[in-house]
């Protein structure tokens, strides 16, 4: 199933945006002093076309674009010097998951076989592909909220040991029906994939923290019922310059709770019965490092991997205007 990045779960968080928040206000300076320069402007590069906060009062960020009515206070805080991310992104997506499933209703022509003890599936295998598009807006220098349609495929693969016979006895005694099934099966799905998200980032000079939630929902061809996803993940990370790299570092955790249900039809003689097997996230937790570059103010590259019993490779187009 769809999470992202997941997801992220990411391109987009740009976490620089609210540095010390727009709280701390520069004092005032007697006119005949000189300016002293703060922490921040160690973090000018002249290398880079990327911008980053000068630090001295009177000494404004603030682009004049159509698009400065957004963010919410963002003209407070680029004249304070902050550099803010340009309010309105784009952003196209790659994303492969693999991660183990746990199995719990099993249902055999609606039948549950699993209570009884007449089907054993031990677990699921998901191996899963995701390409999205996501539309982002900054509403606050620190407030994010995104939407995401996205198609997916991906196959699951599991053991399968059924005994039909207690279920259909009349139905296993015709011959040439085998009711006792020892398989292993494979599905084949793909599906469209919509939803939506929001980000809450801070920083102080050039360290950041963040935590972001997102839903999708996912029409899979081989589900009966919609697969959900919710993803929350929190990162922190560094910000600055490294020769002419600009861009942003970090590590975090990503939770994913996913649910939904594999139909599998099984052959029976003349007939087939469908099998219903509901699966959800076995481990829920796992660990991500990643990285963007911000190639201008208007384009950035973002790369992602998460490690553990889930793994997961991401990488995401932004275009910001």
């Amino acid at each position: 199933m769809f999470n992202f990045n997941k997801s992220f779960i990411t391109g987009l968080l740009f976490l620089f945006c609210s540095s010390t928040l727009l709280a701390q206000q520069p004092p005032t300076k007697e006119p005949d002093q000189t300016q002293e320069i703060d922490g921040p402007t160690s973090r000018e590069n002249p290398i880079s076309n990327v911008p980053y906060e000068s630090g001295r009062i009177g000494e404004p960020t603030c682009e004049d674009r159509w698009s400065n009515f957004l963010p919410i206070l963002g003209q407070a805080a680029c004249e304070l010097g902050y550099v803010l991310p340009r309010p309105f992104g784009v952003s196209v997506g790659y994303m492969h998951q693999d991660q183990p499933f746990d199995v719990g209703d099993i249902f055999v022509g609606g039948i549950d076989v699993k209570t009884p003890g007449l089907a054993v599936v031990n677990e699921v295998q998901n191996e899963e592909t995701t390409y999205t598009f996501r539309a982002d807006v900054w509403i606050l220098p620190f407030w994010n909220v995104y939407g995401i349609l996205a198609k997916t495929n991906g196959t699951a693969i599991g053991p399968l040991m059924i005994d039909l016979e207690p279920v259909f006895p009349t139905l296993c005694r015709f011959p040439g029906n085998d009711c006792q099934i020892d398989t292993q099966f494979r599905l084949d799905y793909k599906g469209n994939v919509r939803g939506y998200g929001t980000t809450i980032a801070g920083g102080y000079k050039d360290f950041f923290g963040m935590i972001d939630y997102n839903r999708t929902t996912s029409d899979l061809d081989i589900s009966i019922t919609d697969a959900k996803a919710t993803v929350i993940s929190s990162r922190i990370g560094w910000n600055g310059k490294i020769g002419k790299f600009a861009g942003v570092l970090w590590v975090g955790v990503m939770y994913q709770d996913i649910a939904q249900t594999l139909d599998l039809p099984l052959d029976i003689g003349d007939n087939t019965l469908l099998v219903s097997i509901d699966q959800s996230t076995q481990e829920a937790y796992n660990y991500i490092i990643g990285g963007s570059w911000d190639i201008n103010r208007s384009f950035s590259i973002l790369a992602e991997i998460g490690m553990g019993k889930r793994t997961s490779q991401m990488l995401n187009f932004t275009y910001r205007f």
